[in-house]
């Protein structure tokens, strides 16, 4: 396997880019072989949010080149479109398996049982 960063998934992800006919080639030469990690995604996320582009398209998109079944980023993408979490929380969210320790309200929005940090353990 040879791991990617965000770079190359944009380069083929974006209508046009400098790199694109480079990673095509890259993609053709190493397909079924390429990896990421949770890291490029929460990048991507944050480009997403940044530029307003569908983040669950590029999420999918990203797996699918990467052969990656990753519930919890697709979740993580669901909570940052569907709901407008922010990226570093959907991913804690996604994370958290519905119990979380945080002073940020945003968890229950989307269903998560929060041991609210801001008031300790009364």
């Amino acid at each position: 396997m040879i791991y990617a960063d965000t770079d190359f998934f944009l380069a083929l992800l974006k209508d046009k880019d400098w790199l694109k006919e480079n990673a095509l080639r890259i993609l053709e030469s190493y397909e079924g072989k390429i990896t990421t990690s949770a890291i490029t995604f929460v990048e991507l996320g944050l480009l997403a949010k940044r530029y307003n582009l569908d983040v669950v398209r590029i999420f999918t998109s990203v797996m699918s080149l990467c052969n990656i079944e990753d519930e919890r980023a697709l979740k993580a993408a669901i909570y940052i479109r569907d709901h407008n979490l922010r990226v570093f929380d959907a991913f804690h969210a996604a994370y958290c398996e519905g119990k979380i320790i945080s002073p940020d309200s945003a968890y229950e929005r989307v269903g998560i049982e929060r041991v609210k940090l801001e008031e300790g353990l009364n």
